[in-house]
């Protein structure tokens, strides 16, 4: 239990952020509406 601990539970964390982030990435409204590209408005 320590060497998984040790070597191989960072990298499942790692790899775990990696797809929440993209997970929640894709739950974003903001970036998942077209708002802006229908307007023709930037938001600069």
């Amino acid at each position: 239990m320590n060497e998984f601990l040790i070597f191989y539970a960072p990298f499942l964390v790692i790899i775990a952020g990696i797809l929440l982030s993209f997970f929640v990435v894709l739950k974003d409204d903001a970036v998942t509406r077209n708002e802006c590209k229908d307007n023709k408005e930037t938001d600069v």
